[in-house]
């Protein structure tokens, strides 16, 4: 298969084209830096910086869509708010105008999106079935990204919306910034750690991509998350247990509001979700279990 992922040189991006290429398929990865991209992702993967250098007669057998800014790369101000909802919707309404242009529409497009689809939703247990909790900004960016990905099946596409959780990977992601901490005993709590966090190993993460692209049979939403999800004092304490040193630090609410702002309730709210159609479909995850997921990830540190 050829493959046109978008983010490619991101976090879930990156691993999801070392296995696309693992496994026979030949990815073509948008940047607007390719020389920035080039270094993460496999020899010789096409890279390319605007969809306007692939021709109409080009054959994809298929888009990952994971374009995107990060959420937590400085406070939300409004100007930066607007950045956040532009890089996933524009992105997403370039992949669409060019299934439109090219002489082949690709049969499937995966789009990405969030379990902030769903809000601050407190102990709720959440299905892809649940609706939002909380209309913040969260789902308000999720909601427009996955409907201006809905414009596909106008074109007959099959469409598979991936709403994820937190991933967990050794070289991105928030572990990849967690871990100098918690190895320095300086991990901390976040707020009353009663917060629920839905996460989902890297691994675990791609498989899910891969079977999306693959299988016929899988289109509509899918919860992209483990199904234990825990609160944020269960996370913390496990991942101090990983790196062997204690965890008797917590960082109150009200200073977390103070440095973050708006963006403090993406860690002190959460949502509690569960990946049921995944389950449903007889998908088996590999890292099931938190402490599993981090015994892989971080090993006897």
């Amino acid at each position: 298969m050829k493959v046109l992922v978008t983010g490619g040189s991101g976090f879930i991006g990156s691993a999801l084209c070392a296995r696309l290429v693992r496994q026979g398929h030949q990815p073509v990865v948008l940047s607007r830096r390719p020389d920035r991209a080039r270094p993460v992702l496999p020899p010789d993967t096409r890279v390319v910086a605007s969809l306007d250098e692939i021709d109409r007669s080009e054959i994809l057998d298929g888009i990952v869509n994971l374009a995107g800014e990060n959420l937590f790369a400085g406070r939300w101000t409004a100007p930066r708010k607007d950045r956040l909802m532009a890089s996933r919707i524009h992105t997403t309404r370039a992949v669409v105008a060019l299934c439109r242009r090219l002489e082949r529409t690709p049969p499937v497009l995966v789009s990405g999106s969030a379990v902030g689809f769903y809000g601050d939703a407190g102990d709720a247990e959440l299905t892809e079935h649940s609706s939002a909790r909380r209309k913040d900004f969260g789902y308000r960016l999720c909601d427009s990204w996955e409907q201006t990905a809905r414009e596909a099946q106008r074109l007959d596409m099959r469409l598979c919306l991936i709403r994820t959780g937190v991933v967990l990977g050794r070289d991105g992601g928030m572990l990849a910034k967690l871990l100098p901490v918690y190895r320095l005993g300086l991990g901390a709590r976040l707020g009353n750690g009663a917060q629920w966090l839905s996460w989902i190993h890297l691994h675990d993460m791609t498989t899910i991509l891969l079977r999306a692209l693959e299988n016929p049979a899988v289109e509509g939403v899918f919860n992209a998350t483990a199904p234990h999800p825990v609160t944020q004092r269960h996370f913390h304490r496990a991942l101090a247990t990983a790196v062997h040193r204690p965890a008797p630090w917590v960082a109150p609410a009200p200073l977390l509001k103070l440095a973050l702002g708006e963006l403090s309730g993406m860690l002190l709210g959460g949502q509690r979700v569960y990946p049921r159609r995944l389950e449903d479909q007889g998908f088996s995850f590999r890292y099931p279990l938190l402490e599993d997921a981090l015994a892989d990830l971080v090993g006897d540190s």
